[in-house]
Formats: structure tokens, sequence, C-alpha cells
């Protein structure tokens, strides 16, 4: 005879546990075998409040708006620093670059503020601007910080310790 746990799942004879249900994050509560929680953690979120793309995890199944993201349209690739030969994609829209954990460039140089500025596409340009960091954020060979400032294909940008080489597609 085949043998079932409480939420109705075929199991083999040997198994103590569901599968199943430990897979999924149900949970027995009671005795009764009625009353049944399910497991689920706050949704992580991102910057702006918004929710960040969870882990991937082939149990559930993920809204299609959650995964679905700009397309690339640029890279800034560290020069030196902690993160020298690395690549960081620059997709349609705004872009944060800092060191903070939700930056979509986040950059781990402690003279780098945590929303340090901005790189932005629209319309086939690029603009980069700072957010009124303590250090300021320089282009290309600049002496003086840039507010606000156009950027062209292989433009050095430096923020805090780090240079970064702006690559466009």
């Amino acid at each position: 005879m085949a043998k079932f746990c409480d939420n109705g799942h075929q199991m083999e004879d040997s198994w103590a546990d569901c599968p199943y249900c430990v897979k999924t994050g149900y949970q027995q509560v009671g005795s009764g075998g009625l009353d049944k929680t399910r497991l689920e953690s706050a949704m992580p979120t991102g910057s702006c409040g918004q929710a960040a793309a969870p882990a991937f995890d082939p149990s559930k199944t993920v809204p299609l708006s959650i995964i679905r993201r700009a397309p690339v349209v640029g890279w800034l690739v560290a020069l030196n620093g902690a993160h020298k030969g690395e690549d960081f994609r620059l997709r349609e829209g705004k872009n944060s670059l800092g060191s903070a954990p939700g930056s979509d460039v986040a950059l781990r140089d402690p003279a780098i503020s945590a929303h340090h500025a901005s790189l932005s596409y629209k319309d086939g340009e690029f603009f980069i601007t700072d957010l009124d960091s303590t250090n300021g954020t320089f282009l290309n060979d600049g002496l003086a910080p840039v507010a606000r400032v156009k950027l062209q294909d292989n433009d050095l940008v430096k923020l805090g310790e780090t240079s970064l080489k702006f690559k466009c597609l």
C-alpha cells in the first residue's frame, strides 16, 4: 500500500520526512495535521526600496517582472584597487555607483561614498552625475571634480582611489 504525507504527497515507505514538504517550506504545526504554515522570508529590497531579484530557487516560479532587466548598454572596467580587472555592466536607465552593497556598481574603496555617483543612459547618451560625494568624481585626467558630464567611449572615471575605464556598446 502506498504511503502519503499529511499534505497528500506520495512517499516511499522508508522515508520519515516528505521531501516535497521540506523542499517547499511547509511545516506541520500541532498534532491534528490540519494547521500548516508556509515558511517565507521577507523579500530583499534593492535600491530605492524596490524588490531585489531573489537568489535562484528551482522549486519556486519567479514572476518575469522581477527577473527581466534593462538591456546592457556599456561597461565600467576597474583598472586598479580591490576590483582590478572586474567589469561592471551598465544598463539602460540609471545605474548607481558607490560603496553601498545595493549599488549597481558596488566598489570596496574607503574613499568612495555609499551613494557616490549615478551613471545614466538615455537616447544613446551617457551621463555621469556626482551625488555630492565626499571626495568627488573625476573624468580623464581632470584636476577638478565634475558635477554632471557626458561620457564618451574610453573615458576614464575616477571615484576615490579607483579608476574605471568606460566602454559603451
